[in-house]
């Protein structure tokens, strides 16, 4: 397969933020995540995914991590949006654990490991959400 078969391609990822707010010494809390993403198609070709990662760690820490994937679509190519959305996650995600990673990994800090993801699903399950709080239906 070469470049040109290639559905969805990342020409760029940056961190757009990147937090660590202490509040006080290491404690014996839980960290809490929240995960959020959105979408951005520019044109027929470019594609921009952007994940954020927001942690509290309560009496100890909060912490956030902000990426942007800027993609490239093979305009040629069958895709479902769907399907283009869990792989931008899919692909840019990593690196917001990875971060995540590094910016626990300090003295008095215990570091935080986020653990694998299903990440098609957490997309689906999200969009199908939005999509309903945005027809106005209710879940029962």
């Amino acid at each position: 397969m070469n470049e040109l078969d290639c559905v969805l391609k990342l020409n760029h990822l940056v961190f757009d933020e990147l937090s660590f707010r202490r509040k006080n010494f290491k404690n014996g809390n839980d960290v809490h995540f929240e995960f959020s993403f959105n979408f951005e198609l520019r044109g027929k070709t470019d594609f921009v995914v952007h994940l954020q990662i927001k942690g509290t760690k309560q009496d100890e820490y909060e912490i956030v991590a902000r990426a942007s994937g800027y993609f490239a679509l093979n305009d040629a190519a069958n895709y479902d949006f769907l399907t283009l959305r869990q792989n931008a996650v899919a692909i840019v995600f990593p690196y917001l654990r990875s971060q995540i990673s590094l910016l626990t990994a300090q003295p008095e800090v215990d570091p935080v490991l986020i653990p694998p993801m299903n990440i098609a699903k957490m997309v689906e399950d999200t969009l199908k959400a939005q999509s309903k709080s945005a027809s106005g239906e209710t879940a029962s």
